[in-house]
């Protein structure tokens, strides 16, 4: 039997923000992920042809390159669901969690962007086209003597509508019905900007809230087949 080949490889990199919760206690916090898609890649290579960036040309001539110029832009929304601790008394440990399958991904495409997306702008990033929408459940291990914490997520599609970009079309829910993501980040860090948690779902049921904390991440999403 033939391994299973990747029909699908996202690169994202990006910037998290998070609820304040009790040390060690991070069940019930409240999250999102802003994240910049840098390559799409395909069995036969990238999606859009060889060496076609995902950033617009002359956006990035006046702005640079970063979200701002970013034609793929990706959000995952949710909260954590249970979290425990590996530690003891006499040993300090990894907090593990799992978040609720609540959780969202939503994958948006900008055909034209205009400089002005920011990681700190949630707005700026739910503009575009939104070309997919995945269930979420999220895994993570926070390693608090080193700093930093690692996260797997499991996807399955619930929406998708095909688009168009340097002439190729293409379906999320086509080519990837369901996805795997490994990613890697710093641990959190206090904001100094707090941003009030938006009233609609997943957070709807939680009551009022506030981004308190911020955090770097970065890592690919898989689909194998």
């Amino acid at each position: 039997m033939e391994p299973p080949t990747i029909r699908l490889a996202l690169q994202i990199a990006g910037q998290g923000r998070l609820e304040g919760h009790p040390p060690g206690n991070v069940d019930g916090a409240r999250f999102e992920g802003r994240f910049v898609i840098y390559s799409m890649m395909g069995p036969k290579g990238q999606l859009f042809g060889e060496d076609v960036s995902l950033f617009d040309a002359e956006c990035v001539a006046r702005y640079g390159r970063g979200p701002q110029s970013a034609h793929f832009v990706a959000v995952r929304s949710g909260f954590a669901l249970e979290g425990f601790t590996t530690g003891d008394a006499s040993m300090e440990g990894h907090t593990i969690g799992r978040s609720s399958a609540r959780t969202r991904l939503r994958i948006y495409y900008d055909a034209k962007p205009d400089g002005s997306r920011r990681f700190g702008e949630r707005g700026s990033f739910l503009a575009g086209t939104l070309v997919a929408t995945y269930q979420a459940e999220e895994f993570f291990q926070i390693d608090p003597r080193a700093g930093v914490f690692d996260t797997r997520v499991s996807y399955t599609i619930l929406e998708s509508a095909p688009f168009t970009h340097a002439g190729e079309t293409v379906d999320f829910a086509r080519i990837a019905p369901q996805l795997a993501e490994l990613s890697h980040g710093h641990n959190p860090e206090p904001d100094p900007e707090p941003e009030p948690i938006p009233a609609e779902e997943p957070f709807t049921d939680r009551g009022p809230g506030v981004f308190a904390e911020r955090f770097v991440v970065g890592g690919a999403i898989l689909a194998a087949g």
